[in-house]
């Protein structure tokens, strides 16, 4: 069981310094873009209007 604690032990202690890293540099990994969002945007536009004219 105690293996078991120290193990968990240092997985935290090794994912408290990969979230360090990621705050000390200047850009998030997976952040999204304005051109990530205008993507989505235009997407679900052309799929409403797909379906608002399917059923129309």
């Amino acid at each position: 069981m105690e293996n078991n604690d120290i193990a968990w032990q240092s997985e935290l202690a090794r994912r408290a310094r990969i979230y360090e890293d990621i705050e000390a540099g200047d850009r998030f990994e997976g952040t999204m873009t304005v051109l990530d969002y205008t993507g989505m945007t235009v997407l679900t536009l052309l799929l409403v209007v797909g379906f608002w004219l399917w059923g129309a």
